[in-house]
């Protein structure tokens, strides 16, 4: 069974390949940025995973909860290099899609 840990370390694997995708490189500064993220919203990650694994959250629910968090990807040290910010929205907005589609394949 996959943990909540194999699903944070496959969320930085693919937040690092897109970095590198995204914006050539920058594969440390994403990967703060992406731990912050995954830190400030740990409790309810784990919560949220959690009942999607025992199907009282439905995969749209999920969805819609970590939308909500979309906010919270601050993205501090992708701006600080100064990083456009049509390509810092759009490592944003990748990230969250990542996130709900490793939890699905993880936790379903």
């Amino acid at each position: 069974m996959k943990t909540y840990d194999d699903f944070v370390e496959a969320l930085k694997i693919g937040a690092k390949d897109m970095a590198n995708e995204i914006f050539d490189g920058f594969e440390n500064e994403a990967k703060d940025d992406v731990e912050a993220f995954l830190e400030r919203t740990k409790n309810d990650m784990k919560r949220w995973t959690n009942l999607l694994a025992k199907g009282e959250l439905t995969q749209h629910d999920f969805s819609d909860l970590v939308q909500a968090k979309k906010a919270l990807a601050e993205i501090h040290s992708l701006r600080q290099i100064g990083v456009t910010l049509t390509k810092l929205e759009r490592f944003r907005t990748g990230l969250i899609n990542l996130i709900i589609d490793k939890a699905l394949t993880f936790f379903l």
